[in-house]
């Protein structure tokens, strides 16, 4: 392979996936297990590793973000301006498009197939979150209407490993249980769903895990707070819609056979449920970057910061734009800055759709600021405060705006 290569990263709380790929040519996919730390050193190898099996210049980079980052909470944030930091500053990563992961599975759910006549349920299981999203195909477009996320570890892959192994204590059980999974993968799947519908099968063995066999009826109980996870957010996200005309499940976790027989049983959808795996996120970044489909975000508020300056004697304000697609907030050119005096930070104000919002900054230490913006499925959005003189960004999440402005 030679030529322009599109990029497209997927950096997971588990498994980091990176995947190269020019037109007409099928991707190269790299993965590996996410580290603690040397995250830099890390991705930096992985893009070689990468480049060695598909050279070429890069034309762009698109980075997928896991929707439990946009959850609006401190955690989820600090966990996206890392990535950031370390694409944009430490890396020097150029031409980087961020992506919702979302957008990116349903574009991986959609390519070679006929266009379903209605919106598409993707449901991703990872290994520490579980979310869905409801989206709207049509022609060469996505259109993400809607995103849930539970709560973390709550239901995820490491949650059930761990029920599991509360159920079937056996040491070294992390690897004999990844191995007996991998080995009886086709056991599971008819024995589970059998299961799961009819009781008189709890008791049949499903992976031998060093001397103790684990039944069906240990491997449903464990997938029960999964099962109340994804219900919870599979609803929030259809909102008494009605059955979706697709659903496609991603993530590793994703392909336990338990999964997609709940959807099927809960959902009624018209197909079965298409169990993508889990580089479908990375996979769809690809073929959104080399413009295969186009993937519009959820609908989110027009937030604004009044700029205040002196021009010609007078007072002027100017609404400037806080865009969660930028890294930080420019007006003609020059970054926005909020000044801290040295008696400490001042109650500030944003605009909301229109609709003053006040901002109580954390404790700040004296300085400028860059501001930003990242956005959150649970609110306007969470302000991004970087100092100037370098240091970790402090983080302000924005309150809704009043339902009615003020008369």
């Amino acid at each position: 392979m030679s030529g322009l290569l599109s990029v497209a990263l997927d950096a997971g709380s588990a498994t980091t996936r990176l995947a190269l790929g020019g037109p007409g040519v099928p991707p190269v996919v790299e993965a590996r297990p996410t580290p603690d730390g040397d995250l830099a050193v890390f991705l930096s190898k992985l893009l070689e590793a990468g480049r060695a099996r598909a050279p070429g210049a890069i034309a762009g980079m698109t980075v997928t973000v896991p929707e439990a980052w946009q959850d609006g909470t401190a955690e989820g944030v600090r966990a996206y301006e890392r990535l950031r930091r370390t694409v944009l500053e430490e890396l020097g990563w150029p031409r980087v498009t961020w992506l919702g992961q979302a957008g990116c599975v349903a574009a991986e759910a959609v390519a070679g197939r006929p266009r379903p006549g209605g919106p598409v349920l993707v449901c991703d299981l990872g290994a520490r979150t579980v979310g869905a999203a409801l989206c709207a195909a049509g022609g060469r477009s996505l259109r993400v209407a809607s995103v849930a996320v539970a709560e973390r570890d709550q239901g995820a892959g490491l949650a059930f490993d761990a029920a599991v192994a509360a159920a079937a204590p056996v040491d070294g059980f992390e690897a004999l249980f990844a191995g007996a999974r991998a080995r009886h993968g086709r056991r599971a799947a008819v024995v589970l769903p059998r299961a799961w519908t009819h009781p008189r099968y709890r008791e049949a063995p499903v992976y031998r895990v060093g001397d103790t066999d684990i039944t069906a009826g240990t491997l449903i109980d464990a997938f029960g707070a999964t099962a109340a996870a994804l219900k919870d957010v599979v609803s929030r996200v259809l909102d008494g819609s009605g059955s979706p005309a697709a659903v496609a499940v991603a993530g590793k976790f994703g392909v336990f056979p338990l999964v997609g027989r709940m959807l099927t049983d809960e959902l009624a959808p018209p197909e079965p449920p298409m169990v993508l795996g889990p580089a479908a996120a990375v996979r769809g970044a690809l073929r959104i970057a080399a413009g295969e489909i186009e993937v519009a975000p959820p609908d989110r508020p027009a937030v604004t910061l009044p700029l205040h300056r002196v021009r010609h004697g007078l007072l002027e304000v100017r609404d400037v734009p806080l865009d969660p697609s930028t890294d930080y907030a420019s007006q003609d050119g020059y970054p926005v800055l909020v000044e801290v005096p040295a008696e400490g930070p001042a109650p500030f104000g944003v605009r909301v759709d229109g609709l003053d919002v006040p901002v109580r900054p954390p404790d700040l230490p004296p300085g400028s600021y860059r501001v930003g913006l990242r956005p959150s499925h649970t609110g306007p959005g969470v302000l991004v405060l970087a100092p100037t003189a370098g240091g970790e960004p402090r983080l302000c999440p924005l309150a809704e705006p009043p339902t009615e402005p003020p008369r």
